[in-house]
């Protein structure tokens, strides 16, 4: 296992009690995405080291990545080929759905549309009944994206805010799919009792963004890294607020095993400019930051909201403390593992 996804693998597990997971089984979708992936590192390490004996039968559309082939030898970590975006069963008892399966990259989700909506939305629903016949518990993996163009005087925005959304601009493919999603899981709560949660996560990053990622953060440091410059798209003037990956799988999983409430905002506290992000990556790797005069002409570029920062203040008064990772350790953190995982 990559020691830096190790070691956050580890320290989350100190910080947390997984008991109520022991001899249990968990269907993750999307486990070959970002997040997905460092679910099944933590239960592995937690079958590992706690005994956990847990089952997790990791659904996604492709064969594991490298990074969860390693972990293959413990026999409770089952990869399920699987298309989500096709009406499909699942003939496993289940007590814990992580549903983390979607297109969050926006080159991806404009592209194919009608498979990002299957995703957010027909998946959803064939999850939420698995999970009400089952009796499991289950869990959406929604964005901070369904707020839309968030109003100055409302930052922070809180979980309480119902957002400002296009139906039809560039990005609404997603926004409305997500924001549907969530109200499929308000109903299952409401009308079946079902167990059901929502995290709106906003910008996450940290090992598993890597030089082949297209968002923002991977191609900073793939150009850092390989072209040994910064080069934007545009301006970068879109201020975002990113969590580190450990501090936000922790968050989830602290929502998923005691969440009072159904629905809750999860990141982090660093925001910073696209442009400051660069500055950020170049100033680590040693090169320089190009910012172009015109802006780009690709279809996802812009389209973005200009400022986007999450109110975690209901979180942090149900779970009390709560250390976040700092923006400075977190980008070294995520570089080393792009030097380490690719020997660049």
């Amino acid at each position: 296992m990559n020691k830096i996804l190790q070691s956050d693998c580890l320290n989350i597990l100190k910080s947390l009690n997984l008991d109520s997971l022991r001899n249990s089984s968990i269907l993750l979708t999307g486990s070959n995405g970002l997040l997905g992936q460092y679910l099944v590192h933590l239960i592995f390490l937690a079958n590992k080291n706690n005994k956990l004996n847990c089952k997790i039968y990791c659904a996604s559309l492709h064969e594991p990545n490298r990074s969860i082939k390693r972990l293959l030898a413990d026999k409770k970590i089952i990869p399920i080929k699987l298309d989500l975006s096709k009406p499909f069963t699942i003939p496993y008892k289940i007590d814990y759905i992580f549903h983390a399966a979607c297109y969050a990259q926006p080159s991806k989700f404009i592209n194919d549309p009608l498979s990002t909506v299957n995703l957010n939305v027909n998946a959803t629903a064939i999850l939420l009944e698995l999970a009400k016949q089952n009796k499991a518990r289950f869990i959406f993996f929604s964005s901070a994206e369904i707020y839309g163009d968030i109003p100055p005087k409302l930052l922070s925005v809180s979980e309480t805010y119902n957002g400002n959304c296009s139906t039809i601009g560039a990005r609404a493919i997603y926004r409305e799919s997500k924001r549907l999603g969530e109200t499929l899981c308000s109903v299952y709560k409401k009308e079946y009792n079902v167990k059901v949660y929502v995290v709106r996560i906003s910008h996450v990053y940290g090992p598993g963004i890597s030089v082949k990622d297209e968002r923002v953060l991977g191609d900073f440091i793939r150009k850092a890294l390989i072209e040994k410059k910064i080069k934007l798209l545009d301006e970068g003037k879109a201020i975002k607020t990113f969590g580190y990956i450990a501090d936000v799988i922790r968050m989830i999983m602290l929502v998923m095993l005691n969440g009072k409430d159904m629905i809750y905002n999860v990141g982090g506290v660093d925001s910073i400019s696209i442009r400051e992000l660069a500055e950020e990556v170049g100033k680590y790797c040693h090169v320089p930051v190009i910012v172009p005069k015109k802006k780009s002409k690709l279809k996802h570029i812009g389209n973005d909201p200009v400022f986007v920062k999450l109110d975690l203040s209901k979180f942090k008064k149900e779970f009390h403390s709560f250390s976040f990772t700092p923006f400075s350790v977190g980008i070294a953190r995520n570089i080393q593992w792009n030097r380490e995982e690719f020997k660049i």
